[in-house]
This record gives C-alpha cells, structure tokens and sequence, in this order.
C-alpha cells in the first residue's frame, strides 16, 4: 500500500457474509453446493485473514474450478438486495480521491480483487479482497500475484504495514531547467520492506508513470515560484506549507512526493529562491 486503509468490515463479517449468502441460495443446484463448501470456504477465508492475503500462503482452491463462474456471478451479478451487494455498494461508496495502490490523484471507481478471482474465486466478493483501485493499476496488476523468485509482487492496502510512513522516495537531479526525476523505495525501509515496495513499483510501472506528473508539476513551481519572487514572498516557506498541505491521507501521495523532495534538495532550493528561472508552460 501507498496508504494504509482499515479493513472494510471486521474480520468476524468477512465470515458472516459467507452464512449469509450460503442461505440465499434457495435453488438447486446452488443450494446444495454452497451448503457443501461452506465450512471450507469460510476456514479459507480464515486463512486469508490470518496471512494478509499473501499468496505465498494461500493455496488456489482445485475443488471448486469448475464452479469458478459461479463465484464470480455473485461479484459480477449480485442479487437486488443480496447480502453481497450491500457489501459491494458500501465499499464503492467511500471518499477517496487518491489510489491507495499508487498514490495518483483519481477517483477510484473500480475494486480490484488483492488476489484475482480467475485464480482465486472463492474471495470473489470476500471484503478483505477487495480494495479501491485506480484504471491503470488495475490493468498493469491483472491476474498476477507472485512467482517463485518473488511470492508475492503487490502490497495489501490493507494489511501491510512498513517501519516508515513515507515508502517511497523521489530525488531530483539536475539540470533543474529539466530534471531527471528518480522513484525508487525509501532507502530507509528494511530490506525485506524495500523488496515487496519495489516489486509492487515495477509491476504496476508507477516510476513511469509518474514521470509525467513531475514534469508537469515542475512546471507549475517554476511559474509559481516565478509570482513568489516578483512579490518578494518566502520561496522555501510557501513550498514547505505546500509539501505540509499534501501529507495527508498519505505522505506517499505524488504531490507530497513532489514537494518533499524539493524540499531535501538543498541545490535546488537554492536555485529556486535565486538561479536563473525560465517558466515553461
């Protein structure tokens, strides 16, 4: 996680709904087969709970392939009024304007399954599953989860947890009149830490990503210190009230990012209170 959400419902609900829809299924052959699995399913979802989602520890479920769409409906096609579907309409009804995944400034309309439900479709409508998501993380995370060099690619919003509340660190490098911009995890992290944060980087090409954003908003200091210095205002004051203005809901938020590592660069600071400035557009 680039920001670290609390569960969306308690661990004790997550099993609940598993009751729950067991006792919808009114008709055969659905009745029958949730009712067989449901013991199961829920020590899964058990599971799930106590390993974080990891893939490394959660087996795929070989029993219930060939009842995969079947799983998947109850995401994709909820009943009016099921008990699934209130669930899926508390979680895409929250206030996010940031993805949790990778800090980019977007309404996060979709969820993304932590762990996919090709693979995995008994979390098809598991809460602790799924988590807003923005459109281009989803597309770059897929189905992909792990391998056996790296068992798990992608950080849990949701359980992971990291020594440092800022996991990412961006530096700037000169020319300031065009930068190099470079997005890597905090140097600072464990080093088990800073493995799960770069593969969840380079799976979802954040770093790319990114890069245009920098430019732009190098573009928008260079005009905005531009007015500061024409009004003879405090140049590194009003920069450090805008990085203070962009930690919340995370410091991993790429204007925070941004900003923050202005604010660690000495030489540019310097160059933005007094070097030679040419504002772009």
């Amino acid at each position: 996680m680039v920001m670290l959400l609390p569960l969306p419902v308690s661990a004790a609900d997550n099993l609940t709904l598993i009751d729950e829809i067991v006792t919808e299924r009114t008709h055969e052959p659905n009745k029958t087969f949730f009712n067989g699995i449901a013991n199961e399913w829920k020590q899964r979802v058990k599971d799930y709970l106590t390993h974080g989602g990891s893939p490394e520890h959660i087996p795929e479920w070989a029993a219930i392939r060939p009842k995969t769409k079947t799983f998947q409906n109850l995401y994709s096609h909820p009943a009016d009024g099921s008990s699934q579907g209130k669930i899926l309409q508390r979680l895409r009804d929250h206030d996010l304007d940031i993805c949790p995944s990778c800090g980019s400034p977007a309404v996060t309309e979709t969820l993304d399954h932590y762990l996919p439900k090709g693979k995995y479709p008994q979390f098809s409508v598991t809460p602790a599953n799924l988590t807003p998501m923005c459109d281009p993380c989803q597309r770059r995370k897929g189905e992909k989860t792990g391998n056996a060099a790296i068992p798990r690619f992608f950080i849990h919003p949701y359980f992971d947890t990291f020594s440092l509340a800022q996991i990412i660190q961006l530096t700037i490098d000169p020319p300031f009149t065009t930068p190099t911009f470079t997005l890597e995890p905090h140097p600072d992290l464990l080093t088990v830490e800073k493995q799960l944060v770069d593969a969840h980087l380079q799976k979802l090409q954040i770093a790319r990503r990114y890069i245009r954003f920098f430019r732009n908003e190098h573009r928008r200091l260079l005009r905005n210190v531009t007015n500061l210095r024409a009004k003879e205002l405090d140049v590194i004051q009003n920069i450090e009230t805008w990085q203070k203005g962009q930690a919340l809901p995370t410091p991993n938020s790429w204007q925070h990012l941004f900003y923050e590592a202005v604010m660690r660069n000495d030489v540019y600071l310097a160059h933005l209170v007094s070097g030679p400035l040419t504002p772009l557009p």
